[in-house]
């Protein structure tokens, strides 16, 4: 009894380390390669796949016709050696121009998944057990077909960080024939998990670092106003001002809004008269650029016409419904 209650609680400590140790493996780290890919461009290319994914998981699903679902699993850079000795032999790697920007793009399907999307079109099940091998014309076409339905999903998700169009230029089943990069050149690996008719895979997409760099720098608020000091900032500011007070806008004195029949605006006719239904001691509205900015009166000043500038005007208050008239004939 006493035997067995020593041999318990030796265990139980045992396999909690274990489990601990599975949570928290180490990762291998080469202090002689910089890291690259800060918090903030992590965060904004997070905004950027999730949008990915969603349009993605919808473009899936519709085209295949069964329930598909696509989520981030994670972001991370890596030698573009590093990315392609990871990579399953056979497998789907199509290659992306992002134009106009230098360089290419990978975005990797798993078999299984690809041959699922593939027995799907083809009117299959896409449930069993699927090949290993590489792909043949026919499929290769058909995946193709597929990928190029996401590309406007992959360009609306980018938007915000760069315009694009992205483009296939060709597809690889093995991944030492698809070369991007440099062997040490530092790529972003996005990760994502996806499920297909209850088929599960890891897909990837590779984008070489210095092909987005420039454009994750611009929105990054650290970068931003790193290196720039408090007097730099309010040159900056004042050279904004100048240019902007420089900038021409419109500005229109309105009258009381109008509703004609239109019959009666086709019927018009030269010497027709259109009552403005505007109170003659009811100002005027003063709008720059069509927004409601100030009220004025009618003047004249020489021998133009002119408004006074009374106050400021509420460009949140809701107008006035416009009248409805007809117009009249002079007598």
């Amino acid at each position: 009894m006493t035997t067995a209650t020593a041999t318990a609680t030796t265990t139980e400590p045992e396999t909690a380390r274990v489990e601990r140790r599975v949570r928290s493996e180490p990762r291998p780290f080469d202090f002689r390669r910089q890291t690259k890919l800060s918090r903030e461009h992590v965060r904004t290319l997070q905004i950027v796949q999730e949008t990915f994914c969603r349009g993605f998981s919808t473009m899936l699903a519709s085209n295949l016709r069964t329930v598909a679902h696509v989520s981030i699993r994670s972001i991370e850079q890596h030698a573009y050696d590093e990315y392609v000795r990871e990579l399953p032999n056979p497998t789907l790697l199509t290659l992306l121009s992002l134009s106009p920007l230098p360089g290419a793009a990978i975005l990797q399907l798993p078999t299984d998944i690809a041959y699922c999307a593939v027995e799907l079109l083809l009117g299959g099940k896409g449930s069993g057990a699927q090949p290993a091998r590489p792909f043949t014309d026919l499929e290769l076409a058909l995946l193709r077909n597929v990928i190029e339905q996401a590309l406007p999903e992959l360009r609306y998700a980018f938007e915000p960080v760069v315009a694009t169009e992205p483009r296939v230029m060709s597809q690889e089943s093995n991944p030492q024939f698809a070369q991007i990069a440099a062997p040490t050149d530092i790529v972003i690996v996005v990760s994502y998990d996806i499920r297909v008719e209850g088929i599960t895979g890891v897909a990837t997409m590779c984008i070489p670092f210095s092909t987005l760099q420039l454009h994750l720098d611009a929105l990054s608020s650290t970068s931003l106003y790193a290196s720039q000091s408090l007097g730099g900032a309010e040159v900056s500011r004042q050279r904004l001002s100048e240019h902007l007070a420089e900038v021409p806008v419109e500005v229109a004195a309105r009258f009381r809004q109008l509703e004609m029949p239109a019959h009666a605006i086709f019927n018009l006719a030269v010497g027709d008269v259109i009552p403005l239904n505007h109170p003659v001691d009811e100002p005027l509205t003063l709008a720059v650029d069509g927004v409601p900015t100030f009220h004025a009166r009618i003047g004249r000043r020489n021998r133009r016409l002119a408004v006074l500038v009374e106050g400021p005007a509420d460009p949140t208050a809701p107008t006035e419904r416009p009248t409805r008239v007809q117009p009249s004939s002079p007598a």
